[in-house]
């Protein structure tokens, strides 16, 4: 665990899909990491990043799914053309996605001296993961876990089984004082 805060965070929503996408940064080494971009923020995302004097080196997608289309590609353009460049892309191994880095369960993926963890949690997708904060006090779950529900398991992959057991195995083993940041608000996902 970290003696002193460095972890620069921000929730940023999408209104038209009613989605979050995560910033956070390392305060020391202002280099950051962006959970779920959306396309169409991909501009609002690299300039809130770069308001906070962050460089954004990776673009992780919690799944791939119809109704998360990934801002990923168009933010390695915008970032790789321009000063900054390495941004990468990362999706889950068992996704089917292609992306710069395919994550497999308990991968870790920095930024600067923090980093968040992946926990496979399928059940959703059969490629959905989890993120947890370096110290423990967030998880990003994508549609894995939302607050007073789940995402939908009638489509591409999904198993109520496979998520029950994910949820409890994963998630649920977590601190309590773990602060849930869901990918979608409630409504059908």
């Amino acid at each position: 665990m970290l003696s002193e805060p460095t972890l620069i965070f921000r929730q940023l929503f999408d209104k038209e899909s009613s989605t979050y996408t995560y910033l956070l940064g390392d305060s020391f080494t202002k280099e950051a990491i962006l959970i779920d971009p959306v396309d169409t923020l991909v501009d609002r995302d690299i300039a809130v990043a770069r308001d906070l004097g962050l460089t954004v080196k990776i673009g992780i997608n919690t799944h791939a799914h119809a109704d998360h289309t990934t801002g990923t590609s168009i933010m390695r353009d915008k970032i790789n053309a321009g000063e900054v460049g390495g941004f990468k892309s990362a999706i889950s191994k068992k996704s089917g996605a292609k992306a710069d880095i395919l994550i497999e369960h308990l991968d870790r993926i920095w930024f600067g001296k923090r980093y968040v963890e992946a926990r496979s949690t399928p059940g959703h997708t059969g490629g959905c993961t989890s993120f947890v904060l370096d110290d423990g006090s967030k998880v990003f779950t994508g549609d894995t876990l939302l607050i007073r529900g789940c995402g939908r398991t009638d489509f591409q992959e999904g198993s109520s089984d496979t998520l029950y057991d994910s949820v409890q195995q994963q998630l649920f083993v977590l601190n309590d004082s773990c602060e849930l940041c869901q990918g979608t608000i409630t409504r059908g996902t």
